[in-house]
């Protein structure tokens, strides 16, 4: 039995994470799409705090749920791994050194890189201080380069990571080892998002709390080569569009979608009110015209960006009680969906998804059908 829904979610299962839940992300290597992660992340209460810091540990606690779809479209947990908060996590898009990797930011400033097993097991690989400096500071968010390794064979793996502090970092793999390639501080407050060009992984793209939206070119030693303030509140989210070379989308506290060209960063194409501020933004896997947006206080969006000039919401999940931080698109086929799926209500061209929201600690696996 399907619980309530609206018209184009079908929500399959509902899970409770415990701890308040602000990540969530599909895996996109073959053999293993049917896995994704839940990631939380809670202050601890002031009895928990003092012993804590009695302990020298960290203030607040997170958990990285490991999960499989089975039929009929159930939630399996392979994995429940306790860890420092978790404020973002992002799969490589492709194998990297034969590894299934997973990099993880957390709140006591760590980059975790996690391997996935043949056996669907998650194994710390290796992690690093993000910046040696003392100061405590929260890393915020992190992309790959890889978007589009597997149609260039790219053999570079990097990764860029933003924290609390306003400074963008990035990292190489190599041996699995991670390099420190350089760090800049690119905003004067929280630097709450950082994403690659996809098509051009010399330029990474960040988003602050200062209300900036900046591009940086590692060639130039990291230094910003661009800036605007189109936003009129902190910059959250930035998704490059792996299938259209110059589309980049970003989201605010402002709670205004706007699709850019990335040849022309000094105005948006598109500005489209979303009634809430854009956490997560995310380009779908198959077509790359709609994108899935967290709108915290606004709920779950689908929208319709096959005419980048005029994007239209197409639907909204309205199920979760709370602040909508994680969304993502699951990379199975409609052959692989429909074999997960044992329903008659399942509908032939129907994509998984998953969902999940912050002080109701819920996460929803969803069959999604756009009309």
């Amino acid at each position: 039995m399907f619980q309530t829904q609206s018209n184009m979610f079908k929500i399959l299962e509902t899970f409770d994470t415990k701890l308040s839940a602000d990540s969530v992300e599909w895996c996109t290597i073959e053999g293993f799409r049917d896995h994704f992660v839940c990631g939380t992340y809670q202050l601890l209460n002031r009895e928990q705090q003092s012993e804590s810091l009695a302990n020298n540990t960290q203030k607040r606690q997170g958990t990285i749920y490991l999960f499989q779809v089975v039929t009929p479209g159930k939630l399996h947990l392979l994995q429940e791994i306790n860890v420092p908060g978790v404020l973002d996590m992002k799969w490589a898009h492709v194998l990297y050194e034969g590894h299934v990797l997973l990099g993880v930011v957390n709140s006591i400033g760590y980059l975790q890189l996690w391997q996935l097993t043949e056996e669907s097991q998650m194994n710390l690989l290796v992690e690093t201080k993000i910046r040696c400096v003392d100061d405590e500071y929260l890393a915020l968010s992190l992309d790959w380069s890889t978007g589009r390794s597997c149609w260039n064979q790219s053999t570079e793996a990097r990764i860029t990571i933003s924290d609390s502090k306003g400074f963008i970092t990035v990292y190489s793999i190599s041996q699995e080892k991670l390099h420190c390639l350089g760090s800049q501080l690119a905003h004067q407050f929280e630097a709450w998002i950082t994403s690659f060009n996809y098509w051009d992984t010399n330029v990474i793209y960040s988003g602050g709390d200062d209300c900036k939206f900046k591009w940086f070119d590692t060639r130039t030693g990291l230094k910003s080569v661009g800036s605007n303030a189109v936003h009129t509140a902190g910059v959250t989210s930035l998704h490059s569009n792996v299938g259209k070379e110059y589309l980049l989308a970003s989201g605010s506290y402002d709670e205004v979608l706007r699709l850019w060209d990335t040849r022309h960063l000094r105005k948006a194409i598109s500005e489209t009110n979303m009634s809430g501020g854009i956490w997560r933004l995310k380009w779908d896997p198959f077509y790359h015209k709609y994108l899935f947006a967290a709108c915290m206080y606004g709920h779950f969006k689908i929208i319709d960006c096959q005419h980048n000039d005029n994007p239209k919401i197409l639907e909204q999940l309205k199920e979760h009680e709370s602040i909508a931080y994680g969304c993502d698109w699951s990379s199975l086929s409609k052959v692989q969906v429909k074999q997960k799926i044992d329903s008659d209500n399942y509908e032939d061209d129907a994509m998984l998804v998953a969902t999940c929201s912050f002080y109701d600690h819920t996460l929803k696996l969803s069959a999604l059908t756009i009309n």
